[in-house]
């Protein structure tokens, strides 16, 4: 049962907006975890309106996946918020413990902060060009 593209895009929406959130969090160490790097567009993983939508709708389903996915929220630190290979990169490390909670992140994500937090690339033209 392999949903990959939508999976994909879907978990990797889903973490980086966790580590968005939890990075900017009042500008002082919240939480130690840091975001994708260098977020541009005024939506998106990494994004104030995405992180600000994370904060009020989905906040308990973030620290859940905080607690349950480090591994995952260490790899994609260090990914661009615009690098979709790096960040698909870092799926490998979604784990059987940090499964269920990222599932009901990205369901939260889906139906309350879809608009805010939908990646840059690719998010109009479902990947139609390279």
């Amino acid at each position: 049962m392999k949903t990959s593209g939508l999976w994909t895009g879907a978990a990797a929406v889903a973490v980086s907006l966790i580590v968005a959130c939890s990075s900017s969090s009042g500008g002082g160490g919240g939480g130690g975890i840091a975001s994708c790097q260098g977020a541009t567009a005024s939506t998106g993983p990494g994004t104030p309106a995405c992180n600000s939508c994370l904060q009020s709708s989905c906040s308990s389903q973030t620290s859940m996946v905080q607690s349950s996915c480090s591994a995952y929220v260490s790899c994609y630190a260090g990914c661009q918020c615009s690098d979709a290979t790096c960040e698909v990169n870092c799926l490998s490390k979604v784990d059987s413990a940090c499964m269920s909670p990222f599932q009901s992140l990205t369901a939260c994500i889906a139906s309350s902060c879809k608009s805010p937090c939908a990646p840059a690339v690719g998010a109009s033209g479902d990947g139609g060009t390279d």
